[in-house]
């Protein structure tokens, strides 16, 4: 079952990984005049109900589907020229039947054989305002036999759309049952399986937009506990995790790497581990990186006790992952992302690089992996993705550091470790791309973090 956050990632990836939706669309409205065909015969007075979205462009396309054997009439909501959509616009232009106005539609819709409903499409929210709750009503009481596309229009409010059937694409829709959408038959419009399988920019349909009544803090607390030893890592990540739109970020270093640390971004908060630092400062963070710069023989009985009792989403990167049980055990409560390398994931799991060993180490730890390479794998042990892109610069030093305060400021922006894993996967990927693309392979990873600004802008607007 697809929500509706579901199909707008499907609509984004499908448009990056194949091309524009027309086809979609076109596959769509072939598969609803089919079954009309198939379960009303030929010779009908079907009617379709349009909303201006991409929705109802579908059932544009079943009306001229349906024309050649039938008498079809379309009723365009917002009239013929208010399509939202290029998709929807295109249905309309190849669309050569009978128009219908609103005081035709309420005279004649009980005159119809079949009424095909795409008014509104998965994203409807609230209740249908003027005129829609009159339609809905005339549709209803038509007495024809009514047909939904991909949903019934205005599923789960107080009126929505009383279907025989509903035809479904790729998968029914959440909230749909056969007492609320009639005979649900679900139909394959052509959708390949690497848009379900591979992240994209439709993964960014489940980032969490910050609201104009925010306060400082509401859109994401970052921490790095790093740049122990090589301070460079630690200030790569915090760019990362600043990048995404963390409100705060906090460095938790040595007091031998204070000063410099402090002295790259003032929007950074640098603390000295030196001092006192009170631990529930430390747990008042949602989301905690442990690893970038940290370095070996580290005294894991500190750092653990940094995190003891947290339970936010805590990333594991470099030399953190060796601590992955023991931060488990003083942290049980928390959600736990590994970003291993090929190398990192045998050394810890003892396993080959392998995606069915990813899976298996994602679920016999309570964990989120992301195992790096020409092809990230992303598991939590239920689901799994692949994110292909990224080019041969990317073997530079900083990359893996700025993956880990990615998904670091993306975490702290959501509570789901896997959706965050994706979305970083992927923005990490596609920054290398978008830096070859300006400067081939001389480029920085300095490059790739100011790339990070404009790759939000095109994923989240």
């Amino acid at each position: 079952m697809m929500s509706y956050d579901d199909v707008a990632r499907a609509d984004r990836n499908y448009e990056y990984f194949v091309g524009d939706l027309w086809t979609l669309m076109q596959n769509a409205g072939a598969r609803v005049a089919e079954y009309v065909s198939a379960s009303q015969g030929n010779g009908k007075k079907v009617l379709i109900v349009a909303g201006n979205g991409n929705n109802g462009g579908d059932g544009i396309v079943a009306g001229t589907l349906l024309s050649g054997k039938n008498t079809v009439s379309l009723f365009p909501i917002s009239g013929p020229y208010g399509m939202k959509t290029r998709d929807s616009r295109h249905a309309m232009r190849d669309y050569r039947g009978r128009f219908m106005d609103m005081q035709s539609f309420l005279q004649e819709a009980s005159s119809y054989d079949v009424i095909i409903d795409a008014i509104f499409g998965s994203g409807f929210s609230g209740e249908p305002r003027p005129p829609y709750d009159t339609i809905i009503r005339k549709i209803n009481e038509s007495g024809a036999y009514i047909v939904s596309d991909d949903i019934p229009s205005a599923l789960g409010s107080s009126l929505p759309v009383r279907p025989d059937a509903t035809v479904t694409f790729t998968d029914s829709k959440t909230g749909m049952t056969p007492e609320n959408s009639g005979k649900i038959v679900v139909a394959d419009i052509g959708i390949p399986e690497k848009v379900f399988t591979h992240n994209g920019p439709g993964e960014f349909v489940y980032f969490r937009k910050s609201e104009k009544s925010s306060h400082k803090g509401m859109n994401g607390r970052a921490a790095i506990i790093g740049g122990w030893t090589y301070h460079g890592s630690a200030v790569i990540a915090s760019s990362g995790a600043m990048a995404v739109g963390s409100d705060l970020v906090k460095i938790y270093t040595t007091g031998l790497n204070y000063p410099i640390i402090s002295s790259y971004d003032p929007g950074i908060i640098v603390r000295n581990l030196d001092l006192e630092v009170p631990h529930e400062e430390i747990l008042n963070n949602d989301a905690i990186l442990v690893g970038s710069g940290l370095g070996k023989g580290q005294d894991v009985k500190l750092i653990t006790g940094m995190v003891k009792g947290f339970t936010g989403t805590i990333v594991l990167d470099a030399e953190g992952l060796d601590f992955h049980r023991q931060i488990r055990e003083a942290a049980p409560g928390c959600r736990v992302i590994m970003t291993p390398h090929t190398g990192e994931f045998q050394r810890i799991s003892g396993l080959e690089p392998t995606t069915e060993n990813a899976v298996a180490f994602a679920r016999s730890t309570g964990s989120c992996v992301i195992l790096k390479g020409v092809v990230d794998t992303v598991t939590d042990g239920k689901a799994t993705r692949f994110t292909e892109g990224g080019n041969q610069r990317m073997t530079m030093g900083g990359t893996g550091d700025l993956l880990a305060g990615l998904v670091t400021g993306l975490a702290a922006r959501t509570a789901d470790p896997f959706r965050a894993s994706c979305m970083a996967s992927f923005l990490n990927k596609s920054a290398g791309d978008f830096c070859q693309r300006q400067k081939s392979l001389w480029y920085s990873v300095s490059d790739m973090i100011h790339a990070i600004p404009d790759l939000m802008i095109q994923y989240v607007g």
